[in-house]
């Protein structure tokens, strides 16, 4: 059986109630309607989103979001606010999280949650994580292909699989991608190494893999094609079509900041047909921005690492995606990516993707990040800022469409890819 965490609330409004997680999620507690813990609107103990959890059995990060009393695990004060300091002072200090331990005890205000964790395996007990994560396989940093694209300095491995690898084309928070060639017959492609941020038993490889298999049936002209795929120690690679032209934020930055508009919505035009067919086909990419979005030799463009995200969150190999997920996919994370994280429908590509064609537009996020104020806070705050506000000089139509896109209510956003591309068409004819 999978490894598994429980929440028990033990004192407080809320007692006796029980919150397992036996797979990646987010549980959020406050006394918002969508926190999935929400306290009466009168507790003046909790803030409205007070803290997010993020679980990845059997690990589990706490992460106060600015709360005014902050959150206590085992006595220990975590956030919180001092005297006359603002919430946005507050979530401006460094991210104020705590992984948690089977047997710990988080008490906000009367509210208190037992945490239990259990092992993955048949005979499970609550056990501490890292015991858990020595007891599935030898500690990742053994692997020399992870060292190698891991540590700063240090050169590429020579090959992997049959591949033999070139330059340094790009890195990211899960791995890096080189440029290679195929020895059975020269041809150049693209290889990407992942780095999980766990170790990986084998259970948790073939789940991955199999995953993989699925997703490689997905082929359409819009979709960098996988081509090949395998691990080697801890570390999986992935050989991919080889686009030249590098990714949207490359072109953005050549363009000096701003891409210009006929050529940034051909950029969301080609990139919304590759989603479209994806979406009907019952794929959600989940991590939709300017570096997956690949310029191939004709000049058109390529959607790449569908799948990837999902699958490796499922194989439990991505460690905190959340709580510690790198900048640049917070910018283009759409607010029920926090608050429905196992939900992730067509809709949620939609909004990355219309943050992401914002971006290229006018050179800004579609939402304020000032360095002040925990990035996390600011996605369940919501709201965008207008695009004509950044680009006055924007068509209306195009801007209505856009806007529409990026509204948090999923009731107003275009549902799928293809309707938001249709959309964009339609503005775009009219001038």
């Amino acid at each position: 059986m999978p490894g598994k965490v429980t929440l028990t609330v033990t004192t407080g409004p809320m007692q006796g109630r029980h919150f397992e997680f036996d797979q990646h999620d987010t549980f959020l507690f406050g006394r918002a309607p969508d926190c999935h813990a929400e306290l009466p609107q009168g507790d003046t103990s909790a803030s409205r989103h007070h803290f997010l959890l993020e679980v990845n059995p059997p690990r589990a990060r706490l992460r106060d979001l600015g709360s005014l009393n902050g959150c206590h695990v085992n006595g220990r004060r975590h956030g919180g606010r001092a005297a006359g300091e603002t919430p946005e002072q507050a979530a401006g200090r460094e991210f104020p999280q705590v992984d948690l331990h089977d047997g710990d005890a988080i008490r906000v205000g009367a509210t208190t949650f037992a945490v239990a964790i259990q092992a993955p395996g048949p005979d499970s007990a609550p056990t501490d994580p890292g015991a858990v994560v020595d007891a599935l396989v030898d500690p990742v940093s053994e692997s020399p292909l992870v060292e190698a694209v891991s540590a700063i300095g240090l050169p590429p491995p020579t090959s992997v699989g049959g591949y033999e690898i070139g330059d340094l084309l790009g890195r990211g928070g899960m791995g890096a991608v080189y440029r290679a060639r195929r020895r059975t017959d020269g041809a150049t492609v693209a290889v990407k190494l992942m780095l999980p941020q766990v170790q990986v038993s084998a259970a948790a490889r073939e789940t991955f893999l199999r995953e993989i298999e699925v997703t490689r049936s997905l082929r359409h002209p819009r979709i960098v094609e996988l081509l090949d795929f395998g691990y080697e120690g801890e570390s999986f690679f992935f050989a991919m079509e080889y686009c030249p032209g590098g990714n949207a934020l490359a072109l953005m930055r050549a363009s000096g900041g701003q891409v210009p508009l006929s050529r940034a919505l051909q950029i969301a035009d080609e990139a919304l047909d590759g989603l479209a067919f994806a979406h009907a086909a019952g794929f959600v990419h989940r991590d939709v921005k300017p570096d997956n979005l690949l310029v191939a030799a004709d000049g058109g463009v390529r959607v790449t690492d569908f799948g990837l995200a999902k699958s490796f969150s499922q194989a439990g190999l991505s460690g905190m995606t959340a709580t510690g997920t790198v900048a640049g996919t917070l910018y283009y994370m759409p607010r029920e990516q926090l608050t429905g994280f196992r939900q992730l429908r067509p809709v949620s590509d939609v909004w990355s993707l219309a943050a992401t064609l914002y971006f290229l537009i006018t050179g800004y996020y579609a939402r304020e990040f000032p360095p002040d104020k925990d990035p996390l806070a600011i996605i369940l705050k919501g709201g965008t800022v207008p695009i004509r506000e950044r680009e006055p000089r924007l068509p209306p139509a195009l801007a209505v469409v856009i806007d529409r896109a990026l509204a948090d209510d999923l009731s107003i956003r275009y549902p799928t890819a293809g309707e938001f591309r249709d959309a964009l068409r339609t503005a775009r004819a009219r001038g």
